[in-house]
């Protein structure tokens, strides 16, 4: 059985407490998750419906364009915000799964052309019917889940889609030097230590089915 898990609810009220709520518990979501109780930023945040929305949003893109976290889709797919400290660890993880052939594709060409918009990238590689928007989502989804590629802007209004780029390129160097020097059981296990610490699991084989899901 899953442990019985208290998030923490309507205590953040700036972006310097949303830092703070990220390093604590290492990795949480931007948003709830359907039938999975798990930390999130925007439960977190004070306020109405439409200010924790906007606020969380907000807080989270700040702080990874400052660098301070990393952003992009993990835990569950969804939305996940990890810091600085546990970027490693995660990245370690996720670094060496597989990538199909769409994904293989955007990559090659975020390689080549540099930091690229999901505008540039859809008109550059087909992907701008209704049909191939979905597969490019699908995508896009799968290299953030490796560790491969990093939000690092957005469009200008009113497209306010997002800018990508080689994770490596984009977070600090020092990031990757920790992660060649730790090996997988490490990273799990410092990872699983992170989720018994903060009550998310209680057992090691909870922690499995976390890890098994990423």
């Amino acid at each position: 059985m899953r442990a019985t898990i208290t998030i923490d609810k309507d205590t953040i009220n700036s972006e310097e407490a949303a830092l703070s709520f990220i390093n604590k518990y290492g990795f949480v979501t931007l948003f709830p998750i359907m039938r999975f109780v798990f930390p999130n930023l925007y439960q977190a945040t004070v306020g109405n419906r439409e200010e924790k929305f906007d606020n969380a949003w907000k807080w989270a893109d700040d702080l990874a364009m400052k660098k301070l976290i990393h952003y992009g889709k993990l835990i569950r797919k969804q939305v996940t915000l990890v810091s600085l400290e546990f970027f490693p660890y995660l990245y370690k993880l996720c670094r060496e799964k597989t990538l199909g052939t769409n994904a293989q594709k955007i990559l090659a060409f975020i390689e080549a052309h540099g930091p690229t918009s999901t505008t540039v990238l859809r008109k550059s590689l087909d992907f701008m019917s209704k049909k191939k928007k979905y597969v490019f989502t699908r995508a896009i989804d799968e290299l953030q889940m490796v560790f491969t590629i990093a939000i690092v802007d957005r469009e200008k209004s009113p497209k306010m889609t997002h800018i990508y780029d080689l994770i490596e390129r984009w977070m600090p160097q020092s990031l990757f030097e920790k992660a060649d020097a730790i090996n997988e059981k490490d990273a799990k296990d410092r990872v699983i230590a992170k989720l018994l610490e903060n009550k998310l699991i209680s057992t090691r084989e909870e922690a499995q089915i976390f890890l098994g899901d990423l």
